[in-house]
């Protein structure tokens, strides 16, 4: 997992380089993002929110309105349930605390589009739709008995925000906004790790 994400901003880093080197119009931010577990992911896994993760874009400008780029994130979300008897077969039974731990590195291609353009206004709302891969992995723990999983699977996104422009020249400013993630995940009988997201950050254009 680790692996992953270094991966992944790397990836990223290497991209908005060598877009800065073509003086493309290029966007990059960093938010910090925070999560909640909706659906079959926060009744089966986890329900507490997590606190711990970011988000981070590349986007490319094909016109004032309409950009396209590469999203990366990593979130980190995590359970403990009160101790209660689990069946660890047919005629065994033990009596512990279970807890969940689950981190997320979802890597995705991304669209955005900005209804006002290159107007004046001073909040620039966006709407975006994003899909690529998500990288799991799940480690669950009944006491000091633990096993674990690395997967890999869809994940797709639709969010709303806005960006605030700071200074003269309006390439640098606020981001902040939500989203929707839809992530199916199988393993182990369960059926998905879908989140509704809030994120605040700032963003600067590379050019």
């Amino acid at each position: 997992m680790k692996k992953s994400l270094i991966i992944s901003i790397f990836f990223l880093l290497g991209m908005g380089l060598t877009a800065h080197a073509q003086e493309s119009k290029v966007n990059l931010n960093i938010n910090y993002n925070y999560s909640f577990p909706v659906s079959h992911f926060n009744s089966d896994l986890v329900s507490n929110a997590s606190s711990r993760g970011f988000t981070g874009n590349l986007m490319y400008e094909l016109n004032p309105k309409l950009s396209v780029g590469l999203g990366v994130g990593y979130q980190d979300y995590y359970q403990k349930y009160p101790r209660q008897n689990y069946k660890l077969g047919q005629s065994q039974e033990v009596s512990a605390v279970l807890s969940n731990s689950i981190q997320m590195v979802p890597v995705m291609a991304r669209i955005a589009y900005e209804p006002l353009g290159s107007s004046d206004s001073r909040v620039q709302p966006y709407i975006s739709l994003a899909a690529g891969a998500n990288f799991v992995n799940n480690d669950q723990y009944l006491g000091q008995f633990g096993s674990g999983n690395t997967s890999t699977g869809f994940r797709g996104a639709a969010g709303l925000g806005a960006k605030i422009p700071l200074g003269k020249t309006s390439r640098w400013g606020i981001d902040a906004g939500g989203t929707y993630d839809y992530a199916p995940y199988t393993k182990f009988g369960y059926k998905d790790l879908n989140t509704v997201n809030v994120h605040g950050g700032l963003y600067v254009g590379l050019k």
